[in-house]
């Protein structure tokens, strides 16, 4: 690690290693793929299907065995926010990804935003939201746009990666339990 700060990560975490890129591409499809391969199921024992959201155990039993950083990709649209980008070429998935990470899942997701109006205001009627209140984000389109996207990163979870944390609780500043709702 080129850093300054190299050796503070070393101190907390002695066997950490900087992850070789490229980074695994894997699209949606595949992981529905890969998990019906090796028997990663629902809670139901079923397998996934085309749609179905992968929760976190699932996800991250996948990612662990795959054992290293992978960027999901290309995830349905109905089961993305409204205003994610379809593909172009299959309009049924989202220019979407996330990163999920060995031993702690996924850390960020992000997408691609739709930079048209119509296409915008035809996600607000689908998921049933006013645009009233996003005027703002519509007048955007309205005068001009450029296609550009989003993500948000997950701090904790990142940090969980970097020092080897097995619980979320051990890095966030104010853990969240039953007992204990604010800080």
């Amino acid at each position: 690690m080129a850093s300054k700060h190299a050796q503070m990560v070393l101190d907390i975490n002695p066997g950490f290693k900087v992850p070789s890129r490229p980074f695994k591409r894997m699209d949606y499809r595949d992981a529905l793929e890969f998990c019906r391969e090796h028997d990663i199921t629902k809670e139901d024992g079923t397998f996934f299907e085309f749609g179905d959201d992968i929760p976190e155990a699932p996800e991250r039993k996948m990612t662990d065995m795959i054992g290293e950083p992978i960027l999901l990709c290309r995830f349905p649209k109905k089961m993305k926010s409204f205003y994610m980008q379809p593909d172009l070429a299959d309009p049924v998935v989202t220019e979407s990804v996330d990163l999920l990470l060995p031993n702690v899942g996924e850390i960020i997701g992000g997408s691609m935003r739709i930079y048209d109006e119509e296409e915008l205001m035809a996600g607000f009627k689908r998921e049933g939201i006013s645009p009233d209140n996003y005027y703002w984000y519509v007048d955007q389109r309205k005068y001009g746009t450029t296609p550009h996207g989003g993500y948000g990163l997950g701090l904790e979870r990142y940090l969980m990666w970097v020092l080897q944390s097995a619980n979320i609780r051990e890095t966030c500043l104010y853990p969240r339990t039953a007992d204990r709702c604010k800080p």
